[in-house]
């Protein structure tokens, strides 16, 4: 199951994927879904090594590709099973409302921050159909009600 629905196990890691991405760049708001403070705070310096990571890349000419140091898996296991822990909460909704509802904050930072990487993320050649729908923009008058 990921965001509601049943997938295959290639869709279900691809979500995995898709969504450690999204706890990284939307960092500090996917903080609250830690489970314990030790594990957020290793998120918290694995965000801080990123965010250092991307710094430079800002004044570069041409493509930025800002986003690459939050797309990669983290190299620490502490802070790997800690994003692990809150991507697999996070896709493991009841219907693909609960997802959608869950997704919402983490979504919304993500487009603040990077529209690039939010658009990249939900193409549709990898992620499941149901992480798909549930990150997907709301119609203009729907938008507060996620």
């Amino acid at each position: 199951m990921s965001a509601g629905a049943p997938v295959s196990v290639l869709h279900y890691f691809a979500d995995l994927r898709a969504a450690v991405a999204m706890i990284f760049r939307s960092w500090p708001v996917a903080r609250e879904y830690a489970s314990t403070p030790c594990l957020a705070d290793a998120l918290d310096a694995e965000y801080a090594s990123r965010a250092a990571q991307a710094e430079p890349l800002l004044n570069t000419p041409g493509k930025k590709k800002t986003s690459k140091p939050y797309t990669v898996p983290p190299t620490e296991c502490l802070a790997t099973g800690a994003a692990l822990a809150i991507a697999t909460n996070l896709l493991d909704a009841h219907d693909p409302g609960d997802a959608r509802s869950r997704l919402a904050p983490l979504v919304q930072r993500l487009r603040e921050v990077d529209l690039a990487l939010s658009t990249w993320l939900r193409r549709p050649s990898w992620i499941s159909v149901s992480l798909r729908q549930a990150v997907m923009d709301l119609p203009m008058g729907r938008r507060g009600a996620a």
